[in-house]
């Protein structure tokens, strides 16, 4: 996967995020000159796949979880004809949306760019497959430290730019920015349409509070994800403590209120979980780090980034 820098594109015409263009013609000519470094970026991967034998993993190649095929044989002809996939990722479409039309992509202006912009993206990568026969596929990039490294390299060139570089991150994919005011059915709403077009990778998030005494709450969430979006989740907190075996929510602050129902604040004696910058940190500490606690932390989520995620109102 390669991804594109779109914030930075929005930068170098609007001349920093001074002002907002005029035109787009001169967007439109950047970004597809960005698309063809991408392209042949992306060619690079290919090529130095081809020719490759299926001794380097015999457990993929030789012994079925990919293919079945002979010590000594080359997996070329897995890596075309549609069976094997190669995506062209992008970063920040909240930033650029802001950066070329002045508005969030929530906004008519914004939504109708950005909606065209991804499908120029997408088309892209339909003209490089059948140019090829290589599956090219859009991909939401699942931005972990790429969204700070983007946002670092541009405003170490650019300066600090409200609402853009300011942050120190980049809103990933084609998320709504975390710091709007929206609910969590219509932010799945509006991002399932961004999800029809990035079909080779996408996801979306929404925090939710402790939802145990509303359970029918839940549910509707979940039935609102089924019916309504491709591929959803949604984020709740998970504390335990040891004492009390109290499994919902234990406040973090200076003063550490500790568990509600026995008032533990011995952090050696709880499991702390909270999605930070939509990455699940275990706070996690113990006296005996050999010692194991009566509960697993939570697994890891996915994630793609800064917390991209909007509050479930009431419940």
């Amino acid at each position: 996967m390669v991804s594109l820098n779109l914030p930075q594109i929005g930068l170098v015409v609007s001349d920093g995020g001074r002002k907002v263009p005029e035109s787009e013609d001169a967007f439109w000519k950047l970004l597809d000159q960005r698309l063809q470094l991408c392209f042949e970026a992306l060619m690079c991967r290919h090529n130095a796949l081809m020719g490759v034998k299926s001794d380097v993993s015999p457990v993929h190649w030789q012994y079925g979880a990919i293919a079945r095929l002979k010590s000594g044989e080359t997996i070329d002809r897995f890596l075309t004809g549609g069976y094997s996939s190669i995506s062209l990722g992008y970063i920040g479409l909240y930033e650029l949306t802001k950066l070329v039309k002045g508005c969030s992509q929530t906004e008519p202006e914004g939504k109708n760019f950005a909606l065209r912009l991804m499908t120029h993206l997408r088309d892209k990568c339909y003209e490089w497959r059948d140019k090829t026969n290589i599956g090219f596929a859009l991909y939401g990039t699942p931005a972990e430290s790429l969204c700070y490294r983007f946002a670092r390299i541009d405003k170490e060139r650019f300066g600090t730019i409200p609402d853009v570089t300011d942050k120190g991150y980049y809103t990933n994919s084609y998320h709504v920015d975390v710091r709007e005011h929206i609910d969590a059915f219509d932010k799945f709403t509006f991002e399932s349409q961004f999800q029809k077009i990035s079909t080779g990778g996408c996801i979306s998030y929404v925090e939710i509070p402790n939802m145990r005494h509303n359970l029918e709450a839940l549910k509707e969430v979940v039935r609102f994800i089924y019916d309504n979006i491709q591929y959803a989740e949604f984020n709740t907190k998970s504390d335990y403590c040891q004492v009390c075996g109290y499994d919902g929510e234990i406040i973090i602050n200076d003063d550490l209120n500790g568990s509600p129902c026995c008032h533990n604040k011995d952090q050696t004696k709880m499991n702390v979980t909270r999605r930070t910058w939509a990455i699940p940190e275990l706070l996690e500490r113990r006296k005996d780090q050999g010692d194991q606690s009566p509960r697993s932390p939570p697994e890891r989520a996915p994630s793609t980034g800064p917390p991209n995620s909007a509050p479930l109102t009431g419940g």
